[in-house]
């Protein structure tokens, strides 16, 4: 399985995709945040991994990407409410999520697995979420909910943000666990 995971960060993602085998490139804009992802890669015994590790803007890559055919099982997407690339680029996700959707969805497999996407943005519920990412890939199944942090000795919860999923299938013989 191949997985594409953009607006990588420090790279949670990436390891949970290395640890249960599947080749993944792992995009940020921040040079930084890359090598802070490199390096929990071997923290986690994973340096060895078959992860392709980028530092680049999201879109002039899926465009290279694009042309260059390579296609992912699964991609993963994270993208931030404002961020500033390393040549001054900006990406704000009310105006450039749509392009970012439709440069992932030419990059998905013939036999695409998930799409999973996460935002902490306000406004972006995960209705939200269920009708722009349904609508952009057509998925079998969309999924969604919210993300809370749960306080220790407290009924309170902190809502952190959304997710969501789309879901084609399995790998054969293999639950879904995208």
């Amino acid at each position: 399985m191949k997985v594409l995971n953009l607006f990588a960060y420090s790279g949670g993602s990436t390891l949970a995709c290395a640890q249960g085998g599947a080749e993944t490139c792992h995009l940020d804009a921040s040079r930084g945040m890359v090598e802070w992802a490199r390096g929990n890669a071997a923290l986690n015994g994973l340096d060895k991994a078959p992860v392709r590790w980028i530092t680049d803007d999201a879109h002039k890559f899926m465009k290279r990407e694009a042309r260059r055919g390579r296609r992912y099982d699964g991609i993963i997407l994270d993208p931030p409410t404002f961020g500033r690339g390393a040549s001054g680029e900006t990406y704000k996700i009310e105006r450039d999520l749509g392009e970012t959707l439709s440069l992932a969805k030419a990059l998905l497999s013939n036999r695409p697995l998930f799409v999973l996407f996460s935002s902490h943005t306000p406004g972006v519920t995960r209705i939200v979420a269920e009708n722009t990412i349904g609508g952009a890939f057509g998925p079998k199944r969309v999924e969604s909910g919210e993300m809370l942090l749960e306080g220790a000795g407290t009924t309170v919860d902190c809502p952190s943000g959304i997710y969501c999923r789309a879901l084609w299938g399995a790998p054969a013989g293999r639950p879904c666990s995208a």
